[in-house]
């Protein structure tokens, strides 16, 4: 190709432009730092560019961007739009260096190197991001992924398992999950099977394997979906038994079938409806605490509702869940208020909860303001149900009435953004503590400590 070059006055020049040399990478042991993720430090697979000219794999600044950051992690600059635009140039280099490498191990190859790093942490995690780059969805090897792990499930699952309860970095976790997944159903077989398993001591490493599958979020529905599909096909009898023996990782994994849509009602029914189920909940969130034991009564009482209240109320959980809106997380303490309320609709659960009133008064009462909104109108709601009613239990009003400041905390409820229905039953209920307290002589605890709180 030939261009006119502008040179001394009434003079030109002609040269010709040569073409651009072809693109070639010479092979190296080491990728180019550009190459890298700022982030997770490892090669991007879609690089994506910041408006301030930063590029990142999409995955690790979508997650950035997710958790509510607004700025670039590699400039701290502010970010005026998170729009993320393809760095089409650099993805193409990243390819052209790829194609320079040795080829990469197989799957079985990589299992090997997994299960001879022991006692050496980087060469594990190593494997484990190997082998997960290989069951990305361009890849198209998930199912030679998926072979390999489950022709030694024993070996590779504990080792997983390690790492996707915390033994690595997130990204690492994330992708130990991910290679899991592959495998779910397979694994499943360890509590659908016909006990052998069991004597082999294998239900644990199951449990703790599906129950990680299902609450990771970088796992895809679909897998989800196939995995509890497995568990229902089997004996739900066996299953549910396994899974309640197997403790609060157990519960979890029961709790996403009762709140999965792929069990039809029947299958939820019958769930529900095993005469184990609120017998062993109560007992797990007793010794352990269990936020999923609470979860999982609520999915319950949702699938089954009348009968599942009472069977809760029989098995005693009415005790144990005031113990929770003590002491639990605030998440779970909520949790618990909204299943109390669930109890007092009933008459057996209305009698539990005035069984011990003092301490189920002092439990409300002590949790109400240290809860976000579902809770304190829960609260709300489940002393309404049991002092006023119906008629109430006097034993209920006499408590509430007696514990400290609980008209400075209903007029609190009052005042804050609370529903109309809410803040009608807060004001039954201070009307119901001053006729108490005046009946008991006490008027003048309503205005101790809440002079500053106007109740109209």
């Amino acid at each position: 190709m030939d261009a006119v070059v502008a040179g001394l006055p009434g003079q030109q020049a002609r040269r010709r432009i040569r073409p651009p040399e072809p693109l070639v990478m010479a092979a190296s042991p080491s990728t180019p730092a550009a190459f890298r993720c700022p982030i997770s430090l490892e090669v991007m697979r879609s690089p994506v560019s910041l408006p301030t000219g930063a590029t990142y794999d999409r995955t690790s600044i979508q997650r950035w961007l997710d958790s509510g950051h607004r700025t670039c992690p590699a400039t701290r600059l502010p970010l005026l739009s998170t729009d993320l635009v393809p760095n089409l140039l650099l993805r193409r280099l990243i390819h052209l260096h790829a194609a320079t490498l040795p080829p990469s191990p197989s799957p079985e190859e990589v299992l090997s190197q997994l299960a001879a790093s022991h006692g050496e942490p980087a060469a594990a995690e190593k494997a484990v991001r190997s082998l997960a780059a290989k069951i990305a969805p361009e890849k198209g090897k998930q199912a030679s992924v998926a072979s390999a792990v489950a022709a030694d499930l024993e070996s590779t699952v504990p080792a997983l398992l390690s790492f996707a309860k915390g033994g690595a970095g997130a990204d690492a976790r994330v992708d130990a999950v991910k290679i899991l997944a592959t495998v779910a159903p397979e694994i499943a077989t360890y509590i659908t099977g016909d006990g052998t398993e069991i004597k082999r001591g294998k239900v644990k490493m199951a449990v703790e394997a599906l129950a990680a599958v299902l609450c990771a979020g970088g796992v895809s529905e679909e897998a989800k979906k196939a995995l509890i599909s497995a568990l229902v096909a089997a004996d739900l009898g066996r299953v549910v038994t396994t899974l309640l023996a197997a403790g609060p990782t157990g519960v979890v994994v029961l709790e996403a079938i009762l709140t999965s849509p792929v069990p039809d009602a029947d299958a939820k029914t019958a769930i529900a409806d095993r005469p184990e189920l609120f017998p062993d909940l109560v007992r797990i969130l007793r010794e352990a605490a269990s936020p999923a034991a609470i979860k999982c009564m609520a999915a319950a009482v949702q699938v089954r509702g009348r009968p599942a209240r009472a069977s809760m109320v029989r098995a005693g959980a009415v005790p144990a869940l005031a113990l929770a809106v003590s002491a639990a997380p605030t998440a779970a303490a909520e949790s618990a208020l909204v299943l109390l309320v669930e109890a007092a609709r009933c008459s057996d659960g209305k009698a539990a909860i005035a069984g011990d009133a003092a301490g189920m008064a002092a439990a409300v009462m002590g949790r109400m303001i240290r809860v976000g909104p579902v809770g304190r109108e829960a609260a709300v709601e489940v002393l309404w149900l049991s002092c006023c009613a119906g008629g109430g239990e006097r034993r209920m009003r006499e408590a509430l009435a007696a514990a400290p400041e609980a008209v400075g905390k209903l007029l609190v409820v009052m005042q804050g953004d609370c529903s109309p229905a809410t803040s009608r039953m807060a004001g039954e209920l201070l009307r119901a503590v001053r006729m108490e307290q005046e009946r008991k002589g006490m008027a003048a605890a309503y205005d101790s400590r809440t002079i500053h709180v106007m109740p109209y």
